[in-house]
């Protein structure tokens, strides 16, 4: 074997370390200014290192009052985590079955499939008008079980493609011999299939959760009130008046994006194994 010269290890390492500092530079800084006082953050020229460690911004976001800046975030913390977990219950519930169906009887249905990935490429802004009229209709503004319907059109096209790709890695001989054994269609996708798809699964789970946490056009649109607003949006908010608290900010921004993060390290060989299965065929 090789031995790699000292001049390309060098290279080598050197450009994942720049990558690494590229990708993580923005979370770091995020969090020092989550921890500045608010004095710190208006000096010219800028100090990049706190005077102090000040925990007052997450004292003033997570403090709750009567109508105070707690109450609403925290409602808001309240209400993702409530949109985002409704959103990968039904995300779940929906993508086996119609998965299973396009996969097992192809034929003329392979157009739904297409159909439905085009759909997911489309801009959000493009659904906008139709949902808020049917929304106002059956009087599902400000609701965070509709707010995750809403979601789904997002994130049910690619979780019906990926749980596709890997139920057609499955071989069909394993259904088969359930048939023998007499079980119907819901049997064999339960005992059957699904025990196979679990990484996938997995995968399709964390990713809804992640762009449903994420989303903010539709949570602008669809939310006005505290039992139904977001942190995306609150987080806006609080960037929209004549001063803006830069603290403040980066501190409901390093909460808001605490979840994800956790997500991406605690789960990310979950999230590769899911995503690279279907491209193996048995």
């Amino acid at each position: 074997m090789l031995r790699r010269k000292p001049i390309y290890s060098i290279l080598l390492y050197g450009a994942v370390i720049c990558l690494v500092m590229y990708l993580i530079a923005p979370f770091l800084w995020l969090i020092i200014m989550s921890f500045s006082a608010a004095n710190d953050l208006t000096q010219k020229p800028l100090r990049w290192i706190p005077s102090r460690i000040d925990i007052s911004s997450y004292k003033d976001l997570l403090t709750m009052g009567i109508n105070s800046r707690g109450e609403l975030f925290v409602n808001a913390l309240r209400n993702s985590l409530t949109t985002a977990f409704s959103a990968v219950l039904i995300s779940l519930f929906a993508t086996v079955p119609a998965a299973w169906v396009l996969s097992r009887y192809p034929g003329k249905k392979s157009w739904v499939l297409t159909v439905a990935i085009f759909t997911f490429m489309l801009p959000p802004v493009a659904y906008a008008l139709p949902l808020y009229r049917m929304l106002t209709r059956l009087g599902w503004l400000n609701n965070s079980l509709s707010l995750a319907l809403v979601y789904c059109t997002i994130v049910l096209p690619f979780c019906v493609w990926l749980i596709k790709e890997n139920i057609d890695s499955i071989p069909y001989e394993l259904e088969e011999s359930a048939i023998l054994d007499g079980a119907g269609v819901a049997k064999r996708i339960l005992l059957v299939v699904m025990p196979l798809l679990l990484p996938a699964l997995g995968t399709v789970a964390l990713l809804a959760m992640i762009m449903a946490w994420d989303e903010y056009f539709y949570a602008l649109l669809f939310t006005s009130s505290k039992e139904a607003i977001t942190l995306p949006v609150v987080i806006a908010n609080l960037a929209s008046g004549r001063q803006s608290n830069y603290n403040l900010i980066a501190a409901g921004g390093v909460i808001a994006s605490t979840p994800p993060v956790l997500i991406g390290i605690l789960f990310q060989r979950a999230l590769i194994r899911g995503l690279v299965q279907g491209g193996v065929k048995e």
